[in-house]
Protein backbone atom coordinates (compact mmCIF):
# COMPACT_ATOMS: atom_id res chain seq x y z
CA UNK A 1 0.00 0.00 0.00
CA UNK A 2 2.27 2.74 -1.25
CA UNK A 3 2.17 5.91 0.97
CA UNK A 4 0.61 4.22 4.09
CA UNK A 5 1.73 5.62 7.10
CA UNK A 6 3.46 2.10 8.00
CA UNK A 7 6.23 2.51 5.85
CA UNK A 8 7.76 5.05 7.97
CA UNK A 9 8.08 2.62 10.52
CA UNK A 10 9.49 0.24 7.81
CA UNK A 11 12.53 3.00 6.33
CA UNK A 12 12.76 4.00 10.48
CA UNK A 13 13.58 -0.12 11.25
CA UNK A 14 15.69 -0.32 7.92
CA UNK A 15 17.24 2.91 7.80
CA UNK A 16 18.60 2.08 11.51
CA UNK A 17 19.33 -1.64 11.30
CA UNK A 18 22.11 -0.85 8.61
CA UNK A 19 24.54 1.15 10.34
CA UNK A 20 23.43 -1.17 13.73
CA UNK A 21 25.15 -3.85 12.15
CA UNK A 22 28.74 -2.35 11.77
CA UNK A 23 28.70 1.29 13.42
CA UNK A 24 28.68 -0.48 17.29
CA UNK A 25 31.43 -2.85 16.08
CA UNK A 26 33.67 -0.35 13.54
CA UNK A 27 36.50 0.08 16.30
CA UNK A 28 36.74 -3.27 17.13
CA UNK A 29 36.75 -4.96 13.55
CA UNK A 30 39.28 -1.80 12.35
CA UNK A 31 41.73 -3.29 14.99
CA UNK A 32 41.01 -6.67 14.12
CA UNK A 33 42.17 -6.03 10.39
CA UNK A 34 45.00 -4.32 11.15
CA UNK A 35 43.90 -0.64 10.45
CA UNK A 36 43.72 0.64 14.24
CA UNK A 37 46.07 3.30 13.61
CA UNK A 38 43.52 4.53 10.82
CA UNK A 39 40.79 5.30 13.56
CA UNK A 40 40.58 8.60 13.66
CA UNK A 41 40.61 9.47 10.13
CA UNK A 42 37.81 6.78 9.49
CA UNK A 43 35.62 8.13 13.16
CA UNK A 44 36.15 11.21 11.01
CA UNK A 45 34.26 10.50 8.13
CA UNK A 46 31.18 11.02 9.08
CA UNK A 47 31.25 14.18 11.50
CA UNK A 48 32.83 15.80 8.34
CA UNK A 49 30.43 14.55 5.76
CA UNK A 50 28.06 15.97 7.61
CA UNK A 51 29.01 19.13 7.64
CA UNK A 52 28.50 19.20 3.70
CA UNK A 53 25.80 17.28 2.30
CA UNK A 54 22.64 17.43 4.67
CA UNK A 55 22.09 21.15 4.35
CA UNK A 56 22.61 21.09 0.41
CA UNK A 57 20.22 18.21 0.25
CA UNK A 58 17.42 19.38 3.21
CA UNK A 59 17.46 22.50 0.98
CA UNK A 60 16.25 21.06 -2.58
CA UNK A 61 13.77 19.05 -0.40
CA UNK A 62 12.34 22.26 1.15
CA UNK A 63 12.28 24.27 -2.24
CA UNK A 64 11.88 21.86 -4.82
CA UNK A 65 12.21 18.35 -4.67
CA UNK A 66 10.20 14.92 -3.17
CA UNK A 67 11.45 13.87 0.09
CA UNK A 68 10.75 10.60 -0.44
CA UNK A 69 12.25 10.14 -3.41
CA UNK A 70 15.77 11.65 -2.66
CA UNK A 71 15.99 9.44 0.54
CA UNK A 72 15.48 6.25 -1.59
CA UNK A 73 17.90 7.51 -4.18
CA UNK A 74 20.45 8.10 -1.78
CA UNK A 75 19.56 4.90 0.21
CA UNK A 76 20.42 3.31 -3.18
CA UNK A 77 23.32 4.60 -4.21
CA UNK A 78 25.17 4.91 -0.87
CA UNK A 79 24.33 1.14 0.11
CA UNK A 80 27.08 0.21 -3.18
CA UNK A 81 29.95 2.20 -1.63
CA UNK A 82 29.26 0.80 2.20
CA UNK A 83 29.32 -2.67 -0.02
CA UNK A 84 32.46 -1.99 -1.36
CA UNK A 85 34.25 -0.33 1.63
CA UNK A 86 34.05 -3.26 3.77
CA UNK A 87 35.26 -5.69 0.71
CA UNK A 88 37.80 -3.74 0.61
CA UNK A 89 38.65 -4.00 4.53
CA UNK A 90 37.81 -7.99 4.10
CA UNK A 91 40.41 -8.47 1.19
CA UNK A 92 43.21 -6.23 2.85
CA UNK A 93 43.39 -3.43 -0.42
CA UNK A 94 44.58 -1.06 2.52
CA UNK A 95 43.13 1.47 4.61
CA UNK A 96 43.37 3.70 1.83
CA UNK A 97 40.79 2.07 -0.03
CA UNK A 98 38.25 1.33 2.22
CA UNK A 99 38.24 4.99 3.40
CA UNK A 100 38.19 6.26 0.07
CA UNK A 101 34.35 4.07 -0.31
CA UNK A 102 33.74 5.45 2.88
CA UNK A 103 33.85 8.80 2.44
CA UNK A 104 31.34 8.31 -0.07
CA UNK A 105 29.15 6.42 1.21
CA UNK A 106 28.97 8.86 4.16
CA UNK A 107 28.83 11.98 2.15
CA UNK A 108 25.79 10.67 0.41
CA UNK A 109 24.19 8.95 2.84
CA UNK A 110 24.55 11.86 5.32
CA UNK A 111 21.19 13.50 4.66
CA UNK A 112 19.11 10.70 5.51
CA UNK A 113 18.41 11.10 9.31
CA UNK A 114 17.08 14.28 8.83
CA UNK A 115 15.36 13.40 5.66
CA UNK A 116 13.30 10.69 7.39
CA UNK A 117 12.39 12.72 10.62
CA UNK A 118 11.18 15.60 8.05
CA UNK A 119 9.19 12.66 6.14
CA UNK A 120 7.54 11.61 9.55
CA UNK A 121 6.91 14.86 11.30
CA UNK A 122 5.37 16.26 7.84
CA UNK A 123 2.77 13.44 8.19
CA UNK A 124 1.38 13.19 11.71
CA UNK A 125 -1.71 14.91 12.64
CA UNK A 126 -0.20 15.41 16.30
CA UNK A 127 3.63 14.74 15.94
CA UNK A 128 4.50 15.63 19.17
CA UNK A 129 2.22 12.70 20.60
CA UNK A 130 2.85 10.08 17.38
CA UNK A 131 6.40 10.67 16.66
CA UNK A 132 8.22 8.30 19.19
CA UNK A 133 5.54 5.72 18.12
CA UNK A 134 7.07 5.73 14.91
CA UNK A 135 10.62 6.90 15.53
CA UNK A 136 10.84 3.28 17.71
CA UNK A 137 11.14 1.55 14.92
CA UNK A 138 14.56 2.48 14.52
CA UNK A 139 15.70 1.70 17.95
CA UNK A 140 14.44 -1.76 17.11
CA UNK A 141 16.43 -1.95 14.02
CA UNK A 142 19.70 -0.61 15.87
CA UNK A 143 18.93 -3.27 18.25
CA UNK A 144 17.94 -6.14 16.58
CA UNK A 145 20.99 -6.33 14.27
CA UNK A 146 23.70 -5.47 17.36
CA UNK A 147 21.37 -9.10 18.48
CA UNK A 148 22.18 -10.63 15.03
CA UNK A 149 25.94 -9.15 15.49
CA UNK A 150 26.65 -11.07 18.41
CA UNK A 151 24.45 -13.51 18.37
CA UNK A 152 26.52 -14.80 14.70
CA UNK A 153 29.79 -13.83 16.21
CA UNK A 154 30.20 -11.07 13.94
CA UNK A 155 31.28 -8.61 16.34
CA UNK A 156 35.24 -8.48 15.04
CA UNK A 157 34.44 -9.11 11.30
CA UNK A 158 34.00 -6.69 8.24
CA UNK A 159 31.10 -9.07 7.11
CA UNK A 160 28.66 -6.55 9.37
CA UNK A 161 29.39 -3.99 6.84
CA UNK A 162 28.33 -6.32 4.27
CA UNK A 163 24.93 -6.77 5.81
CA UNK A 164 24.86 -3.05 6.38
CA UNK A 165 24.70 -2.63 2.82
CA UNK A 166 22.26 -5.26 2.14
CA UNK A 167 20.02 -3.87 4.49
CA UNK A 168 20.28 -0.38 3.30
CA UNK A 169 19.38 -1.82 -0.20
CA UNK A 170 16.00 -2.97 1.59
CA UNK A 171 15.43 0.87 3.39
CA UNK A 172 16.15 2.72 -0.22
CA UNK A 173 13.27 0.67 -1.90
CA UNK A 174 10.79 1.15 0.68
CA UNK A 175 11.33 4.71 1.11
CA UNK A 176 9.90 5.11 -2.60
CA UNK A 177 6.56 3.80 -0.48
CA UNK A 178 6.41 6.25 1.68
CA UNK A 179 3.98 9.33 1.33
CA UNK A 180 4.39 11.76 -0.42
CA UNK A 181 6.10 14.76 1.15
CA UNK A 182 6.17 17.87 -1.15
CA UNK A 183 8.29 20.84 -0.92
CA UNK A 184 6.93 23.87 1.42
CA UNK A 185 9.48 26.81 1.08
CA UNK A 186 10.04 28.88 -1.92
CA UNK A 187 12.25 28.17 -4.37
CA UNK A 188 16.23 29.89 -3.64
CA UNK A 189 16.50 33.24 -4.64
CA UNK A 190 20.51 32.75 -4.19
CA UNK A 191 23.42 29.99 -4.04
CA UNK A 192 23.53 30.43 -0.38
CA UNK A 193 19.46 29.42 -0.09
CA UNK A 194 20.51 26.37 -2.53
CA UNK A 195 23.30 24.97 -0.45
CA UNK A 196 21.04 25.60 2.72
CA UNK A 197 23.42 28.29 4.01
CA UNK A 198 20.08 30.42 5.26
CA UNK A 199 19.52 27.78 7.67
CA UNK A 200 21.96 29.71 9.27
CA UNK A 201 19.52 32.37 10.46
CA UNK A 202 17.62 29.97 12.33
CA UNK A 203 20.37 30.58 15.13
CA UNK A 204 19.27 34.69 15.51
CA UNK A 205 16.49 32.78 17.84
CA UNK A 206 17.62 32.78 21.07
CA UNK A 207 16.24 29.51 22.21
CA UNK A 208 17.30 27.82 19.26
CA UNK A 209 20.90 28.96 19.70
CA UNK A 210 20.97 27.65 23.25
CA UNK A 211 19.64 25.08 22.00
CA UNK A 212 22.01 24.26 18.97
CA UNK A 213 24.76 25.33 21.45
CA UNK A 214 23.69 23.20 23.88
CA UNK A 215 23.54 20.02 21.32
CA UNK A 216 27.19 20.80 20.37
CA UNK A 217 28.96 20.85 23.38
CA UNK A 218 27.10 17.59 24.59
CA UNK A 219 27.94 15.75 21.02
CA UNK A 220 32.05 16.19 21.69
CA UNK A 221 32.13 13.96 24.82
CA UNK A 222 29.79 11.67 23.03
CA UNK A 223 32.49 10.90 20.55
CA UNK A 224 33.69 8.78 23.60
CA UNK A 225 30.68 6.27 23.23
CA UNK A 226 31.11 4.36 19.81
CA UNK A 227 35.06 5.01 20.05
CA UNK A 228 35.84 3.91 23.25
CA UNK A 229 32.99 2.23 25.20
CA UNK A 230 33.51 -1.33 22.92
CA UNK A 231 36.54 -0.70 23.65
CA UNK A 232 36.59 -0.50 27.74
CA UNK A 233 34.14 -3.38 27.79
CA UNK A 234 36.59 -5.47 25.66
CA UNK A 235 39.31 -4.57 28.32
CA UNK A 236 37.00 -5.76 31.32
CA UNK A 237 36.24 -8.98 29.17
CA UNK A 238 33.27 -8.77 27.38
CA UNK A 239 32.69 -10.62 24.09
CA UNK A 240 29.62 -9.79 22.78
CA UNK A 241 30.22 -6.05 22.96
CA UNK A 242 27.47 -5.53 19.95
CA UNK A 243 25.04 -7.03 22.07
CA UNK A 244 25.65 -5.64 25.35
CA UNK A 245 25.66 -2.32 23.58
CA UNK A 246 22.00 -2.44 22.49
CA UNK A 247 20.91 -2.25 26.38
CA UNK A 248 20.89 1.45 25.52
CA UNK A 249 18.34 0.59 22.74
CA UNK A 250 16.20 -1.32 25.16
CA UNK A 251 15.92 1.90 27.26
CA UNK A 252 15.49 4.14 24.36
CA UNK A 253 12.70 1.75 23.11
CA UNK A 254 10.99 2.62 26.27
CA UNK A 255 11.70 6.32 26.21
CA UNK A 256 10.47 6.42 22.91
CA UNK A 257 7.27 4.35 23.93
CA UNK A 258 6.68 6.89 26.57
CA UNK A 259 8.10 10.52 25.07
CA UNK A 260 4.64 11.26 23.47
CA UNK A 261 3.05 11.23 26.96
CA UNK A 262 6.25 13.07 28.67
CA UNK A 263 6.44 16.05 25.68
CA UNK A 264 2.15 16.22 26.67
CA UNK A 265 2.64 17.10 30.41
CA UNK A 266 6.30 18.65 30.26
CA UNK A 267 7.60 21.83 29.14
CA UNK A 268 10.60 21.39 26.95
CA UNK A 269 13.01 22.80 29.07
CA UNK A 270 12.50 20.73 32.01
CA UNK A 271 12.34 17.24 29.41
CA UNK A 272 16.17 18.35 27.81
CA UNK A 273 17.49 19.68 31.29
CA UNK A 274 16.02 15.91 32.48
CA UNK A 275 17.67 14.06 29.32
CA UNK A 276 21.24 16.35 29.74
CA UNK A 277 21.30 15.26 33.72
CA UNK A 278 21.16 11.76 32.47
CA UNK A 279 24.09 12.20 30.13
CA UNK A 280 26.04 13.23 32.95
CA UNK A 281 25.17 10.23 35.41
CA UNK A 282 25.78 7.73 32.12
CA UNK A 283 29.64 8.56 32.33
CA UNK A 284 29.78 9.07 35.63
CA UNK A 285 28.99 5.28 36.28
CA UNK A 286 31.53 4.59 33.61
CA UNK A 287 34.37 6.36 35.45
CA UNK A 288 33.47 3.55 38.20
CA UNK A 289 35.86 0.77 35.47
CA UNK A 290 34.00 -2.18 36.66
CA UNK A 291 31.16 -3.77 34.05
CA UNK A 292 28.09 -3.52 35.86
CA UNK A 293 28.70 0.30 36.00
CA UNK A 294 29.33 0.97 32.54
CA UNK A 295 26.14 -1.40 31.84
CA UNK A 296 24.14 1.43 33.79
CA UNK A 297 25.49 3.96 31.90
CA UNK A 298 24.90 2.75 28.83
CA UNK A 299 21.50 1.92 29.79
CA UNK A 300 21.14 5.64 30.66
CA UNK A 301 22.89 6.38 27.19
CA UNK A 302 18.69 5.65 25.71
CA UNK A 303 17.02 7.93 27.92
CA UNK A 304 19.51 10.73 27.27
CA UNK A 305 19.46 10.84 23.43
CA UNK A 306 15.74 10.10 23.65
CA UNK A 307 15.07 13.12 25.35
CA UNK A 308 17.17 15.43 24.02
CA UNK A 309 18.00 14.34 20.10
CA UNK A 310 14.95 12.75 19.60
CA UNK A 311 12.11 14.99 21.95
CA UNK A 312 14.43 18.05 20.26
CA UNK A 313 13.40 17.48 16.61
CA UNK A 314 9.65 17.72 17.09
CA UNK A 315 10.70 21.16 19.47
CA UNK A 316 12.54 22.27 16.19
CA UNK A 317 9.87 21.20 14.12
CA UNK A 318 7.18 23.40 15.99
CA UNK A 319 9.44 26.25 16.32
CA UNK A 320 10.62 26.99 12.46
CA UNK A 321 8.12 27.66 10.07
CA UNK A 322 7.26 24.77 7.30
CA UNK A 323 9.36 25.95 4.56
CA UNK A 324 12.79 25.41 6.88
CA UNK A 325 11.58 22.22 9.01
CA UNK A 326 13.88 19.86 6.82
CA UNK A 327 16.99 22.69 6.78
CA UNK A 328 16.37 22.84 10.95
CA UNK A 329 16.60 19.10 11.05
CA UNK A 330 19.52 19.09 9.14
CA UNK A 331 21.10 22.05 10.78
CA UNK A 332 21.13 19.93 14.20
CA UNK A 333 23.19 17.26 12.55
CA UNK A 334 25.58 20.08 11.21
CA UNK A 335 26.04 20.78 14.68
CA UNK A 336 25.80 17.75 16.49
CA UNK A 337 27.10 14.68 13.85
CA UNK A 338 29.29 17.64 11.85
CA UNK A 339 31.24 20.33 13.85
CA UNK A 340 30.28 18.53 17.59
CA UNK A 341 31.48 14.79 16.31
CA UNK A 342 34.78 16.39 14.55
CA UNK A 343 35.53 18.08 17.37
CA UNK A 344 34.53 15.32 19.46
CA UNK A 345 36.33 12.22 17.72
CA UNK A 346 39.32 14.28 17.85
CA UNK A 347 38.72 15.75 21.44
CA UNK A 348 38.42 12.29 22.89
CA UNK A 349 41.19 10.10 21.28
CA UNK A 350 43.56 13.13 22.19
CA UNK A 351 42.05 12.59 25.65
CA UNK A 352 42.37 8.61 25.81
CA UNK A 353 46.26 8.95 24.88
CA UNK A 354 46.98 11.56 27.40
CA UNK A 355 45.01 9.97 30.33
CA UNK A 356 44.02 6.17 29.81
CA UNK A 357 47.38 4.11 29.07
CA UNK A 358 49.01 6.52 32.16
CA UNK A 359 45.66 7.08 34.27
CA UNK A 360 43.24 4.76 33.62
CA UNK A 361 40.06 5.22 32.54
CA UNK A 362 38.32 6.36 35.63
CA UNK A 363 39.96 9.73 35.18
CA UNK A 364 38.99 9.95 30.77
CA UNK A 365 34.86 9.21 31.70
CA UNK A 366 35.48 11.99 35.14
CA UNK A 367 36.69 14.61 32.36
CA UNK A 368 33.78 14.09 30.00
CA UNK A 369 31.39 13.91 32.91
CA UNK A 370 32.23 17.77 33.31
CA UNK A 371 31.95 18.48 29.96
CA UNK A 372 28.38 17.05 29.49
CA UNK A 373 27.75 19.38 32.83
CA UNK A 374 28.93 21.98 31.21
CA UNK A 375 26.87 21.63 28.40
CA UNK A 376 23.73 21.29 31.38
CA UNK A 377 24.65 24.36 32.86
CA UNK A 378 24.51 26.42 29.44
CA UNK A 379 21.12 25.04 29.04
CA UNK A 380 19.84 26.02 32.43
CA UNK A 381 20.58 29.36 32.07
CA UNK A 382 20.40 30.34 28.74
CA UNK A 383 16.88 28.60 27.58
CA UNK A 384 13.86 30.76 28.69
CA UNK A 385 11.08 29.04 26.15
CA UNK A 386 7.96 30.34 25.06
CA UNK A 387 4.71 31.62 26.93
CA UNK A 388 2.22 29.91 24.67
CA UNK A 389 2.70 26.77 22.58
CA UNK A 390 3.40 27.39 19.35
CA UNK A 391 1.38 24.54 17.86
CA UNK A 392 0.29 21.26 19.04
CA UNK A 393 0.08 20.19 22.76
CA UNK A 394 0.34 21.87 25.74
CA UNK A 395 3.38 23.04 25.83
CA UNK A 396 6.08 23.89 23.06
CA UNK A 397 7.88 26.28 25.63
Amino acid sequence: MKGHQYWMGVVFFLLAAAPGFWFPALSNVLDEYGLGSWKLAIFLVQPITSLISPLIFSAQVDQRLQAQKVLGWIMLLGASFLFLSFHALEHEWGGSWFLFFFIINSLISAPAWSLITTITLSNLADPGKNFGYFRVWGTMGWMIAGWIVSFAALDFSAETGKIGAGVRILAGLACFLLPATLPQGAKAKSWSDALGLSAMKLLKDRDLCVYFTSALLFSIPLGAYFLHTPEHLKELGVTAVSGVMTIAQVTETVAMLGMGWVIARYRVKKILLIALGFGVLRYGFYAFDEVTWLVLGISLHGICWTFFFEAGRIFLHRRVDEGMRTQAQALLGFFTGGVGGILGVIFVNLLYEAIVPQFGWSLYWMILTGMNAIAMLLFALGYQGLTKPVSEGPESG
